[in-house]
Order: structure tokens, then C-alpha cells, then sequence
């Protein structure tokens, strides 16, 4: 018994020095990860007015809450990081201890803003005459119902002395004016590398990944997938046209032809498509009349909202681009 005993401590051990190991190995990457996209931004030397602007905010402390608002990819979230990094010197344990993040579009209500942040905002903190104080910062706070946002501009008040509020918005004008009132506003626009207006997102992927090679090839298979497709049951597409073949089999086809296009979607999604994908298709598509043409794609905009399925939508495209190409979607146009 003393031997199975020591055998079966042993592998404990071994177990979590291995955990411990892999989890230290993870964490450091990630922060390499986070330090290699921070040094990019900063080699990039983009918004340094803004950045001038929080460094006197820090130098004079004198910080106030600030909303933070512009399109997404324009680098506001690494700007607020980089920003409470400098608040706190980076000290890690001091922004581990005064500082709560928290994305408000993941279901966050009026419950959230009445208990978790106000127990957050009214924990004891050493202010050191001002140098030191707590920081809420809240991402996507036009989420927020409008009850939620009431009791967040009463915590505004509340707590104003020991803690500061960050909103990282694209559009502010979905925030309560009375909140609007009580901070510094903050656009930040899109930035411009090499003379060009860049979305960071879309110019870190390219740099990562060399998107353009990879995009220009999966359109093209894209292409000749559905050219073959709508080309092969062209027959099927033309449902106001009397059909050679008996009902019965003619309603076979076209149950066919769902049934392979269901196939088709699912290929395509585990090859990583999308409906943007598809939509991109017949935007680009030549021999898709120009009227047509955008009457899908006003049409597609308006009803992908009420889909909360990807394979479905994209079935659905999929199903007016092959078999109803000619016919009219007015009956739908009320979505």
C-alpha cells in the first residue's frame, strides 16, 4: 500500500509540475503576443495626438472619464490598454487589483451595473492624494439597456472621487445624454499608413497572413463551385417556364438539387465560408443583371439580421441564386 501510495504522489506531482509548466508556457506567449501587437502599433506612430493627449492627462493628474468612440479596427482598444498601463506605471498587481474590464454586449444589465459594479467601485483603495484610483472600463457600452445605463450615470456619481469610467464605443449617440454630459469625448478615427485610410484589423491579418494570395484563391474555387452548380441544374433556375418532365418528377429534381445545395453549404462552412462570401459572389458576378444584382444584395442586407444560423443564410442565398434568379423578391421585401 505504501508503494502504490508513493507511485500515485509522484504522478501528482509530475501532473502539475507538467500543468504548471504548460500554463506558465501559455501565458507567456500570450503576453508576447500582446507586447508584439502593442510594439506594431507604436512602430506605426499613429494617433500621437491622442496619445499626447492621455500623457497630459497622466502628467497633470488630473484623468477624467473619457469615452472613447470610432469605428472598430481603428485601434481604441489598444490605445485604452496601453493608456491604464501607463496610469499604473505598469505594475501589473495594481492593475490586476483596481482595474475591471468588462464587455457589455455579452448580456450585461441593469443587475450587473446595481451589484458587480457597484461592490467593485465601493472596495477601499489607498488614494494617495489622486495618484491612485480605481478604473471601470466598459466596451460596447451602447449594449446596455437603457435602465442599465441610468444606474451606470448614477454610479458615475457616486463613485467620481476613487474610480474613473472608460467607454469604448463605436457610436456614442446610442449612450443617455446625461452620461454623454459627464465625460471627456475621444474620437478616433481610422488611422492612415502609407497614405491610405486602414482598418488595423484588416491590415494585421494581411501582415500575419498573406490574405490577398489566400483571398484571390478561395474566391476563385468559390466561383467555379457555384458557376458549375448554377450551370448544371440551369434548368432548375427557370421555374416560370413549362417543364418537359411530369410534376412528380420534376419536384424530385428540385428536391435533389436542395439536397445537394444543403451539401454544398455544409462543405463550404467547414472550408471556413460565409454569406459574405456568397454575397461578395454576386457582387462581383458579371452575368447577373446590375438591377438584380442589388435588389439581392439590398435584399440580403436587410433579412440577415433575422437569421441566427450561418448554414441557413447561406442556404437561403444559395436557394434564390440558383432557383429563383428571375423571379421577384417583393414578397419578402417587407423583412
Amino acid at each position: 500500500m505504501n508503494t502504490n501510495t508513493k507511485i500515485n504522489t509522484t504522478n501528482i506531482i509530475n501532473t502539475t509540475a507538467t500543468t504548471a509548466t504548460t500554463a506558465t508556457t501559455a501565458t507567456t506567449a500570450t503576453t508576447a503576443t500582446t507586447a508584439t501587437s502593442n510594439s506594431e502599433q507604436k512602430k506605426l506612430k499613429i494617433h500621437c495626438d491622442i496619445i499626447d493627449k492621455l500623457d497630459y492627462f497622466i502628467k497633470q493628474k488630473k484623468i477624467p472619464n473619457i469615452i472613447f468612440h470610432g469605428p472598430s479596427g481603428c485601434g481604441k482598444n489598444v490605445l485604452v490598454n496601453d493608456f491604464i498601463n501607463n496610469v499604473y506605471n505598469g505594475n501589473k498587481p495594481a492593475i490586476h487589483n483596481y482595474v475591471m474590464s468588462v464587455n457589455c454586449a455579452h448580456g450585461k444589465g441593469i443587475r450587473f451595473i446595481r451589484e458587480e459594479l457597484k461592490f467593485f467601485s465601493k472596495t477601499n483603495v489607498d488614494l494617495k492624494d489622486g495618484d491612485i484610483f480605481k478604473t471601470v472600463v466598459l466596451l460596447n457600452a451602447d449594449k446596455l439597456t437603457t435602465d442599465a445605463q441610468s444606474a451606470l450615470r448614477r454610479c458615475i456619481e457616486l463613485f467620481s472621487r476613487s474610480t474613473r469610467f472608460f467607454i469604448i464605443v463605436e457610436d456614442k449617440y446610442k449612450l443617455l445624454k446625461p452620461i454623454l454630459s459627464r465625460f471627456c469625448e475621444i474620437y478616433i478615427p481610422e488611422p492612415i499608413i502609407n497614405n491610405c485610410v486602414t482598418n488595423l484589423h484588416t491590415y494585421n491579418l494581411n501582415n500575419v497572413y498573406n490574405f490577398k494570395e489566400t483571398d484571390t484563391t478561395r474566391r476563385l474555387y468559390l466561383k467555379t463551385l457555384l458557376t458549375g452548380i448554377i450551370k448544371k441544374y440551369d434548368d432548375a433556375c427557370l421555374e416560370v417556364e413549362p417543364s418537359p418532365l411530369p410534376p412528380n418528377q420534376l419536384e424530385t429534381k428540385k428536391q435533389r438539387v436542395i439536397a445537394e445545395c444543403m451539401l454544398l453549404v455544409a462543405k463550404l462552412y467547414n472550408k471556413a465560408f460565409c454569406s459574405v462570401d456568397l454575397l461578395y459572389y454576386i457582387e462581383h458576378n458579371s452575368k447577373i443583371d446590375d438591377l438584380k444584382k442589388y435588389e439581392y444584395l439590398i435584399t440580403f442586407q436587410k433579412i440577415k439580421r433575422e437569421f441566427r444560423n450561418e448554414k441557413l443564410l447561406m442556404l437561403f442565398i444559395l436557394y434564390f441564386l440558383i432557383f429563383r434568379s428571375d423571379l421577384t423578391l417583393e414578397n419578402i421585401s417587407f423583412m
